[in-house]
């Protein structure tokens, strides 16, 4: 993993498998949640408020300019891992809770507020607690420039993509700087 990200208030921590000296009896291979062996990937160690450290296999696709990232998530139990594909959310007191994420290309995260924002190739999605809160339209080819009051500002090419915090309704104008 590339980047660690406390983006949000957890209940858990996580480190790199290598770098914890001791065993855990318990290791689970994602995708699936499997006991009995899987792809290899990134090896978290995860440790709970409540209930016995485990390890999780993140079965990485490596893709180029894919988003590399372990953060903490909006719901305090969630642990988000992006290696390279589809990024996973797991629940870090229960690995057998756990989900991907539809998001091809995640190529950005950035929290705002109670809000997590991926950006990927094709729309910039916020999730809250509850899960998607809203996706922007498309702002396929749009880079990153940052939040400004209530709104994502992203650039493609000559134009300004606005995007609201709020709701995520996105406004186009040429750029006039």
């Amino acid at each position: 993993m590339k980047l660690w990200l406390d983006a949000f208030a957890h209940d858990w921590d996580a480190a790199l498998e290598a770098s914890v000296r001791s065993r855990v009896a318990t290791v689970v291979y994602y995708p699936g949640a499997r006991r009995d062996g899987g792809s290899d990937g990134t090896w978290l160690r995860i440790t709970p408020a409540k209930g016995e450290p485990w390890t999780g296999v993140f079965s990485s696709d490596n893709y180029p300019g894919w988003l590399n990232v372990v953060a903490s998530w909006p719901d305090p139990r969630t642990l988000f891992v992006a290696a390279g594909g589809l990024p996973y959310l797991v629940a870090a007191d229960d690995p057998d809770t756990w989900s991907r994420l539809d998001r091809p290309a995640a190529r950005r995260f950035e929290p705002v507020g109670a809000l997590a924002l991926l950006l990927d190739t094709a729309v910039l999605a916020a999730y809250d607690g509850d899960g998607l809160a809203w996706e922007s339209d498309d702002v396929s080819g749009a880079e990153w420039l940052g939040v400004l009051d209530d709104e994502v500002h992203l650039r493609r090419a000559d134009t300004l993509l606005r995007v609201s915090l709020r709701h995520g309704r996105t406004v186009t104008e040429p750029l006039s700087w």
